[in-house]
């Protein structure tokens, strides 16, 4: 009973909530999640950097060909965009293997102890 209260204060409180979703509804939306949150990061890196290198955007404005520009920053934001949720992807799918594992060893725990109560006749 103890190592059961113990999970469900520790390991609990992150696992129970994970398996309460199928596999591919956990990942997807993390996925989701990622796909927004790296969106952002990326237009906040993208501002930080125009903000810095102002000067110098300035001065090759009228020069700079932006097509090519453009171009090159959205092939940056999906190469960004693919690495990035490729960890998520591996990030959520472990998490989600991990606790899947953690709960069926705690219902194996759980069952041996109403097991023992049942073979007890049910007293405490």
């Amino acid at each position: 009973m103890v190592k059961l209260q113990a999970f469900q204060d520790r390991r609990g409180k992150e696992d129970f909530p994970v398996v309460k979703y199928f596999c591919k509804d956990y990942v997807s939306l993390h996925l989701l999640k990622g796909f927004i949150s790296g969106t952002v990061a990326y237009g906040i890196c993208l501002l930080i950097w125009g903000i810095c290198n102002m000067e110098m955007l300035m001065d090759s404005i009228h020069t700079m060909d932006l097509k090519q520009f453009t171009i090159s920053v959205l092939l940056r934001y999906l190469l960004f965009l693919i690495v990035y949720l490729g960890a998520v992807f591996v990030y959520a799918q472990t998490k989600y293997t991990r606790a899947k594992k953690e709960i069926k060893g705690y219902n194996r725990h759980l069952k041996r102890l109403i097991g023992g109560f049942e073979r007890d006749g049910g007293e405490s």
